[in-house]
């Protein structure tokens, strides 16, 4: 293939990069299709300066982010390194080699193998490397390759990878490698730890009887171009590499130690792979336990039907295929392409594995999909609870589930997230977003605070808002350390959305951004608002005695959420920085049909904001309105001949008001402009062409009526009848939708008035009612309603109006479907919401009973009485963004009230690139050595680091 722009360096460069030890490296982009990558921490030694350098390998967190004049600086002293260098190993996947990095130095840091061939040149391997692994002590690196006919695995020793004069160009042969009978997957490196009496085994069947070697000794052996390392001089035990064969359904156990050694692998031998344990990985799916016995009928209507219950997955498929691999302590999970498992390994050593009951991947909202599975990654368990989750990447839609693998843990499926119906946008389930998940990390990260009195700086603590703790300073000789981590009165310190303390999930999207998820952040509980509340998500409720939490004053105790989004800003109205929490830009406006500002007062409709039923929560009410926080009136003060509850006080006159929801700041998905029409059409539903069946009712193939909301008079009455509502017939008659049609009369000379019945209908008799502006024709009420046809009644009972609609137009019609005695709420982007569906028995549109669903709310019954509205009044509306509800005044159809919301949640996205520049992100990895998130592109933009809390990028090897 072509090589980009690589730069032919001068022969005088050439021949000294041929006899001394800086090694030339590639000055320009040289990366393309980058796969996976691993780390390694060496040091070039020079204890002869006429003789090549010796390669000494270091653990990898002996690497850190010092820097280095070039390649070469590595800070000679008496012969000895003390400048170690780190060292990325990527995949270059379309031409079968290695590329080395030094991230050690900004100066041309991608190295250059061969110097005498132009071009970039890189360490060979077999076709398609598909996953590499680097030891913790860096002594060698072990590739996976799935070329077609020769499967294997190479081992590059860290002595052969780095150029220096006077050692050879590494070829093909310069590797030990071994074979495979089926193409690798992913693999990693586990330790068999030392016997008790510190010796180990050379493999899993012998005895322990070998000693380790010491770091001194293997340092002392071996050439400084060709030796292969030990090993055991790392202190790790026997280290063995598990490789997973995807088309044989299990992983291999291979001894690294013997691959690097053993001479039938030397030189590119590629005798077969000596597996020392196959596991054969099993299906263990549970049978389908037995139908639930139906739920006995309530006394009375109910309120609401339950969804169709779905079966279980349409096929079940036996045969493993593992794709990704996640190690915690003990325990080995592998993701399934094909089975809906995770397997779960029992692993005390990598010589004894035992296969667990695995866990079981599902979607709640589509039962009857088959999820399989790619890339998991687990967490560590962190105090006071130790809890441990394993994330995993849905094969069907790249979402992201979690699992609890805690010890003890009982659950197998995935994690439903607490209080569903706040965020019915998302599944419960998982975490989607707006692209796929190609790959994932679990970090923990800590920025520990310094003891003043001490100058300790403990790790793993929490901050703790608890107003009653002891503050710490310069001056304080004691103190609670747990207040240092607090968010700043300016907010520019402390606990704060890029402040990352605790396990963190980085999801890397197909489209070239990373996600971040809060999975135990422990700084959760000093982010959010300084009075708990109900309405802020609180699971406490309101502070004890009142007194102020020492938190960043922020909107929701939610902020912060497990396994959910992190926000990139903090959700809280600041003037100096611009941030919005949830509120609207400004307060609402009533609007006649005509589009004129109706003033309020005491004959107009006022939008209030509704109160809790908890009374003490009430004098807390805000709603944000631009940058500034304006506080709902708690209480009538008899000062003005309005009742005041509810509304705002701005410029000493009162304004229509409401309250948004802020338990999960996340369902705020974007800034949208929303309607509240009194008697509004409900839309989807105009353009729809129906026509009158023998029954007189309207009926459509699609028209879809209940997917679009519509409610008759009987679905009405029995969730008033529910609700005890008295007089419930007659107030279910005053709120049913009803129907207008739409479309002209036929003309009058029209053929079909000669065939019309006189006595039912004439073209004069049609023209005197339905001649007239299309709003003031009268309307049919939905007596039933089904998702393909509407049971209509006259709602003058003295007069058979379906009957005389049905004999005026013949044909197809269009219609609007209005909300009778009720206000439509609608958006921009969110559209109508609702949550009616098709009973799965009868077919009538009835409100489902699925409790994730009971804020999906379009319609806000009108409250005749001015004054003081609580939550679950029948006038107290509630959808997921907000609440209100519309009392007094006498409304008029198409009046309106309009506001546009602000403070969409922000969640916390790192682009990749900064342009249009095209981009295959592959794999994510965590660098030990310096904290940073290390990023493969299988496109040209090589290898992409992201720095600090991982919440940018810092540098770029391409």
């Amino acid at each position: 293939m072509k090589l980009r722009a690589a730069l032919i360096a001068p022969a005088s460069v050439l021949a000294l990069a041929g006899c001394g030890e800086e090694p030339t490296p590639v000055a320009v982009e040289a990366l393309s299709q980058s796969g996976r990558s691993a780390f390694v921490c060496l040091a070039v030694d020079r204890p002869d300066p006429e003789e090549p350098g010796v390669v000494r390998s270091l653990p990898i967190t002996d690497c850190s982010r010092r820097t280095a004049e070039s390649p070469g600086d590595f800070g000679i002293e008496e012969g000895k390194a003390t400048v170690p260098h780190l060292y990325a190993l990527v995949t270059q996947t379309s031409r079968g080699e290695i590329a080395v990095i030094d991230m050690t130095t900004e100066t041309a840091p991608i190295l250059d193998q061969d110097t005498g061939t132009p071009g970039a040149s890189f360490l060979p391997v077999g076709a398609r490397p598909v996953d590499i692994a680097a030891t913790p002590g860096g002594t060698a690196s072990f590739v996976a390759v799935a070329e077609p006919g020769r499967a294997g695995i190479f081992a590059l020793p860290s002595a052969k990878v780095l150029p220096r004069g006077g050692c050879p160009v590494p070829s093909l042969s310069s590797w030990p490698v071994c074979s495979l009978p089926s193409p690798p997957g992913e693999m990693l490196l586990v330790s068999d730890p030392p016997g008790p009496d510190g010796k180990l085994r050379a493999s899993c069947s012998s005895d322990y009887d070998v000693d380790p070697t010491s770091p001194g000794d293997a340092e002392a052996g071996g050439d400084a171009c060709s030796a292969n390392g030990d090993l055991s001089q790392e202190g790790l035990g026997r280290q063995k590499l598990l490789v997973t064969m995807p088309e044989l359904g299990g992983f291999a156990v291979i001894d690294a130690q013997t691959l690097l050694e053993d001479e039938r692998y030397q030189e590119g031998g590629f005798a077969p792979c000596e597996v020392e344990r196959w596991v054969p990985l099993e299906v263990s799916l549970p049978s389908s336990p037995p139908a639930a016995p139906p739920d006995e009928a309530p006394d009375g209507p109910a309120a609401c039907v339950a969804p169709a219950a779905a079966a279980g997955p349409t096929q079940a498929v036996a045969t493993p295929r593992p794709a990704g691999l996640a190690l915690a302590g003990d325990r080995l999970f592998i993701a399934d392409l094909d089975a809906p498992v995770i397997h779960v390994v029992d692993l005390p050593t990598p010589c004894e594995p035992t296969e667990l009951p695995p866990l079981l991947p599902a979607a709640t909202l589509d039962p009857e999909r088959v999820v399989t599975t790619t890339r998991v990654a687990v967490s560590q368990a962190l105090p006071p609870d130790f809890r441990r989750y394993l994330y995993a990447v849905d094969a069907g839609d790249g979402s992201v589930m979690v699992f609890d693998v805690s010890d003890g843990a009982s659950g197998r499926s995935p994690l439903a997230r607490p209080h569903a119906e706040w965020n019915p946008f998302q599944p419960p389930d998982r975490i989607r977003l707006t692209a796929p998940v190609r790959d994932l990390a679990v970090v923990q990260r800590d920025a520990p605070a310094i003891l003043p009195a001490t100058g300790v700086a403990p790790e793993g603590l929490r901050c703790d808002p608890d107003p009653g703790l002891k503050p710490c300073d310069s001056n304080v000789a004691s103190c609670d350390i747990e207040t240092l981590y607090r968010t700043t009165a300016s907010r520019d310190a402390g606990a704060g959305p890029l402040k990352l303390r605790g396990s963190f999930a980085y999801l890397m999207l197909m489209n070239g951004q990373v996600a971040v998820v809060d999975v135990d952040d422990l700084d959760a509980a000093c982010r959010g608002p300084e009075q708990r509340s109900l309405r802020a998500g609180c699971a406490e409720g309101a502070s004890e005695g009142g007194k102020p939490l020492e938190t960043s004053g922020e909107a929701s105790c939610n902020v912060v959420l497990p396994h959910a989004l992190r926000s990139q800003r903090y959700v809280a109205t600041s003037d100096a920085t611009g941030e919005l929490e949830p509120g609207v830009q400004g307060l609402p406006l009533l609007y006649d049909r005509s589009g004129t500002v109706v003033p309020l007062s005491s004959e107009s409709p006022k939008m209030r904001a509704t109160f809790p039923s908890d009374a003490a929560e009430a004098p807390a009410l805000t709603l944000a309105v631009g940058a500034e926080r304006a506080t709902i009136e708690p209480a009538d003060s008899g000062e003005t001949a309005l009742d005041e509850q509810g509304l705002v006080l701005r410029s000493g006159e009162l304004r229509h008001a409401l309250t948004l929801n802020v338990e999960d700041p996340r369902v705020h998905l974007v800034n949208e402009t929303w309607t509240v029409a009194y008697e509004g059409v409900l839309p989807g539903l105009t353009r729809t062409f129906v026509h009158f069946d023998e029954d007189a009712a309207l009926r459509s193939g699609d028209a879809r009526f209940c997917r679009r909301g519509v409610q008759s008079r009987a679905s009405i009455r029995e969730q008033l009848l529910a609700a005890g509502v008295p007089e419930a017939d007659a107030r279910a008659a005053a709120l049913a939708d009803f129907v207008q049609i739409t479309s002209e009369l036929p003309g009058e000379d029209a053929e079909y008035w000669d065939k019309a019945d006189p006595a039912v209908c004439s073209f004069d008799s049609c023209n005197a009612k339905y001649g007239s502006v299309i709003t003031s024709r009268p309307g049919l009420r939905v007596a039933e309603a089904y998702e393909d046809h509407l049971a209509l009644e006259s709602r003058d009972p003295a007069v058979d109006e379906v009957a005389f609609a049905a004999c005026c137009f013949p044909g197809e019609v269009q219609l609007g479907v209005r909300a009778a005695g009720q206000w439509v709420v609608r958006s921009n982007a969110a559209g109508f919401l609702h949550h009616v569906i098709a009973d799965p028995v009868t077919g009538k549109c009835r409100n489902s009973c699925d409790a994730r669903l009971g804020r999906l709310n379009g319609r806000v019954v009108h409250t005749p009485v001015d004054g003081r509205v609580t939550d679950g009044d029948l006038g107290a509306f509630v959808n997921p963004m907000f609440r209100f509800a519309i009392t007094g005044g006498v409304p008029e159809q198409d009046m309106q009230f309009r506001f546009t919301t602000q403070g969409a949640f922000n969640p916390l996205l790192v682009e990749l690139v900064d342009n249009e520049a095209e981009l295959q992100p592959q794999a994510i990895r965590f660098v030990p050595a310096t904290g940073e998130l290390a990023i493969t592109d299988g496109s040209f933009q090589g290898l992409i680091l992201l720095g600090g809390s991982g919440a940018e990028v810092v540098r770029r090897f391409n």
